[in-house]
């Protein structure tokens, strides 16, 4: 019968079963391990081209980062590096000044009597000589005293020819001291008691210069009555000046006179000296006075002018100078410098710019260099590689070209 199943037939169709069940596993055991396989390799596939990308990328950057020059280009263009190591520097403090007239060397022109100017004999600005004639000048007091010792004088002569016998102790002692008196009171109008008098020049008398050196006023005019101990002029020896320095109150600075002090007067640059530092604070500029003594051989400053003072300090901290033409700026506005990483290849460096520093020699002369603080993230890069100081504009010209982004952004 067709519809009925020998035992035979059962037992052979359960034998084929348990005999292919294990065949059907293995294969999707298999072909599980093979589309595994397939994968892996194609990640691998993958991953190897975007490491030599990325290894490819770094090498670009480097490049990009860089400015290459030959020899030839780096003579054309001047570029100069060195090595800049960081050291104590002298840190200046500048502060306003004004050249004045030495008071240890100047001298006030002034009557010591009243009387009224008879003549001048010289004018602003002219230079005299010790001894020489300044003013004529009258005086009625002077006058008085002129005559008093003419008297005296010849009082005294004929009592000294009698002799102290003759004309009496009490009269040669009178007249002696009378002589005494009057010739004291001229030399206290500051007169030679020992000249010529003649009575049609009684009255007049001249100033004379009791130093060298330059008038620097002459207040008063001709026929004008002058007081005593009015300032009619002022010499001044001009080869030694002051210059009068004001600091701020809260300036922490310890001044010695063998502190190094600059004066900037007119674009020249004068060696100063610390003569005095005041202790006391300016009550309406809040400042205090450091008095500075100036030597102008050439009489090149003249009181009234203004200046400007470098008072030189030595730093605490080593600090890193270099020339203000060694500062550029970079595309995104910050500074930057450029270090010669290797010989020919040049590479920028951002920087922070620090104090400005004007240096000059001691001896009277322009500015000889203009140095700039700086400092870095990267502050041995400052010292490990030459710094690029002459020819910077350059090299930015050629980073420029380049389109080089020192933050690759």
């Amino acid at each position: 019968m067709s519809g009925v199943t020998h035992p035979g037939s059962a037992r052979h169709l359960l034998l084929v079963f348990i005999f292919l069940l294990p065949l059907q596993g293995y294969g999707a055991e298999a072909a599980e391990k093979h589309d595994h396989d397939h994968e892996s390799g194609h990640n691998e596939a993958l991953s190897e081209p975007d490491s030599a990308h990325e290894h490819n990328q770094n090498e670009h950057n480097d490049s990009e980062s860089s400015v290459r020059l030959s020899a030839e280009q780096r003579q054309q263009a001047g570029i100069i590096s060195r090595i800049i190591p960081a050291e104590k520097a002298d840190i200046p403090l500048r502060a306003p000044a004004e050249i004045r007239a030495n008071g240890y060397r100047s001298f006030v022109v002034s009557p010591r009597v009243d009387s009224v100017v008879i003549t001048r004999h010289v004018a602003l600005g002219d230079h005299v000589q010790p001894g020489q004639p300044l003013l004529t000048l009258f005086s009625e007091g002077v006058a008085s005293a002129q005559a008093e010792l003419r008297s005296a004088r010849s009082e005294w002569l004929r009592v000294k020819n009698l002799g102290e016998k003759a004309a009496g102790a009490a009269r040669y002692n009178q007249a002696e001291n009378t002589l005494a008196a009057a010739r004291a009171r001229l030399t206290a109008y500051g007169l030679n008691a020992d000249a010529e008098l003649t009575p049609a020049r009684f009255g007049e008398y001249q100033l004379t210069a009791q130093t060298a050196g330059l008038v620097l006023s002459d207040d008063f005019q001709q026929g004008q009555r002058v007081m005593a101990g009015s300032a009619l002029m002022q010499i001044t020896d001009e080869t030694t000046l002051w210059a009068e320095a004001r600091l701020p109150a809260e300036s922490e600075l310890n001044l010695t006179r063998d502190t190094r002090v600059m004066l900037n007067v007119a674009g020249l640059n004068i060696s100063a000296q610390i003569s005095h530092e005041s202790h006391t604070i300016d009550p309406l500029t809040r400042t205090r006075i450091v008095r500075l003594t100036v030597d102008n051989p050439d009489h090149r400053l003249h009181p009234g002018l203004f200046a400007s003072a470098d008072f030189y300090t030595r730093s605490e901290q080593a600090v890193t100078l270099v020339p203000e033409t060694a500062l550029m700026r970079g595309s995104d506005g910050d500074w930057q410098i450029f270090i010669e990483h290797a010989p020919g290849e040049f590479r920028a460096l951002e920087v922070v710019r620090g104090r400005t520093i004007r240096t000059t020699g001691r001896s009277a002369s322009k500015a000889k260099e203009t140095l700039v603080e700086i400092s870095s993230d990267d502050p041995s890069a400052l010292s490990a590689y030459p710094i690029v100081i002459a020819g910077a504009f350059f090299i930015a010209s050629e980073q420029a070209k380049g389109g080089f982004d020192p933050h690759n952004h």
